[in-house]
């Protein structure tokens, strides 16, 4: 399982990736936050504007970064 979970937040390259971590800790946080305001509420509340702006933003600089990498344009 933690095997998994390294590989999981590592590059290609073995090396730990922060965006990585970044990304699954924001969509975690917001998607745990709803579910537990929906489960209190004992219905599903609606995803405010913000936190899906959050979420696809969070992605969408890991997709960017990944684009980046594999044009072999130097990150740092």
């Amino acid at each position: 399982m933690f095997n998994f979970i390294g590989r999981a937040f590592s590059e290609d390259n073995g090396n730990p990736s922060s965006t990585r971590m970044l990304t699954a800790f924001v969509v975690v946080s917001i998607i745990s936050v709803w579910g537990y305001v929906s489960i209190i509420k004992g219905e599903i509340a609606p995803l405010p504007t913000e936190a899906v702006v959050a979420i696809v933003g969070a992605l969408g600089a890991k997709v960017w970064q990944k684009g980046k990498e594999a044009n072999g344009t130097p990150q740092g």
